[in-house]
């Protein structure tokens, strides 16, 4: 969640980043390499943060103009609370399509919170850091966290592909921020009990199907993505569990050039003991459930959609000039809802937890689509920041939440 009275001022440097960055009818031809821009911003949390963010681009396509250009995204940032957090994902396409492998690769040291295991993010504890004393539904802690997860994809059909992927991360140096703290509510106990730090590591098949005309931010097209994932000690894990979970997206391009995207999400563990902390599934702040800090609503199970509507100002194929940046412009609305859950039977539509908002589109590249995100969301239960108190937050990322 971020700090609105300070994260303005990063608004009108990402706007300015952009408005230097003009597209051209030759650079849609051939794509621009590179698109990086400073990432800085402040939050409670994080304090001071510096950074970049961008995306490399790789092409290759041999000519061929059906198959995308490749892909890396990454993220560098250090705060003055002495975090760091360095992430890359990545999308790469062969020729005509025959191979794909995506995947990301992240090292964080960093605080993250704890809101134990449920829907109703009902936790309560006092806590004491220095001489402020807070009550809190979640408790922090730092850690460092190391994640690494490929996917190798063949293609067996028209945009349909079947692959091997591997998911390994591990935590550790894991220790509550307070000085002292205390629970308040009996429940809220069970946080001990559920493991953070440890190994999981497990392997298994994703099935895939991408008609998407950009990946990066479609104009039409569909995503549906199945993973099955075992957790042994085979593999090197500390926890044994499976994983299977389905993605569905789909892209409706309504009217010139705007979109409605649509999305639907379940994520289901099974396992005969505990699971750890960051094997959970959960809402997942900027990416997923926006308005919701990841990790609000976690559980073995979880039910999510999201539905978002994007008007940009720009137009296909028409490249916009300096003087013109007011068209590299776009709005976008939202609404989206969560619930987690231990079993199917606890599974009911009025317990979706909800949110909405809006955001600004920035056109930083033109030839690939890619916008700069400014989201601001609410999370619409009113109990979500502690008691009487709702989630909101505000998001500064390069390309769409989905």
């Amino acid at each position: 969640m971020k700090s609105i009275k300070y994260q303005f001022l990063v608004v009108l440097l990402l706007f300015a980043a952009t408005a230097q960055s003009q597209d051209s009818l030759a650079q849609l031809k051939k794509p621009r390499k590179l698109d990086v821009f400073p990432a800085i911003s402040y939050s409670p949390e994080t304090k001071l943060t510096l950074g970049v963010i961008g995306i490399k681009y790789f092409d290759f396509r041999k000519g061929d103009p059906t198959t995308p250009l490749s892909q890396l995204e990454f993220f560098t940032v250090y705060t003055t609370a002495k975090q760091l957090l360095v992430e890359g994902r990545w999308e790469f396409f062969t020729s005509q399509n025959r191979w794909r492998t995506r995947g990301e690769a992240i090292y964080n040291h960093y605080t993250d919170r704890n809101y134990g295991i449920g829907n109703d993010a009902g936790m309560l504890i006092a806590s004491q850091t220095d001489d402020t004393k807070d009550t809190l539904n979640y408790l922090l802690f730092k850690a460092d966290r190391i994640k690494f997860s490929p996917v190798v994809l063949r293609k067996i059909g028209k945009g349909l592909y079947l692959g091997l992927q591997y998911d390994m991360e591990t935590m550790f140096n894991v220790e509550p921020v307070p000085d002292a703290y205390h629970f308040l509510n009996a429940d809220s106990s069970r946080l001990t009990q559920l493991p953070v730090s440890g190994w999981r590591s497990g392997a298994g098949i994703q099935l895939l199907y991408d008609t998407r005309d950009f990946v990066a931010n479609p104009l039409h097209g569909s995503l549906v993505e199945f993973n099955a994932l075992h957790y042994h000690k085979w593999f090197g894990a500390d926890y044994e569990y499976a994983r299977f979970m389905l993605d569905a997206r789909q892209y409706i391009n309504t009217f010139s050039n705007q979109t409605l995207a649509l999305r639907g999400f379940v994520s289901i563990q099974t396992s005969d003991g505990d699971i750890p902390f960051r094997a959970l599934s959960r809402t997942n702040g900027h990416k997923f459930i926006r308005g919701y800090f990841r990790g609000t609503y976690q559980d073995f199970d979880l039910a999510a959609f999201e539905a978002e509507y994007r008007l940009p100002f720009w137009k296909e194929g028409e490249p916009t000039k300096l003087k013109h940046v007011w068209k590299r412009l776009g709005l976008v609305a939202f609404i989206s809802g969560a619930q987690a859950f231990h079993s199917g039977d606890e599974f009911a539509f009025d317990r979706f937890n909800l949110a909405a908002g809006g955001g600004l589109r920035i056109l930083f590249n033109q030839s690939s689509r890619v916008n700069i995100r400014v989201d601001y969301a609410f999370g619409l239960q009113p109990n979500s920041g502690g008691p009487g108190k709702r989630q909101r937050g505000l998001y500064f990322f390069l390309g769409e939440a989905f």
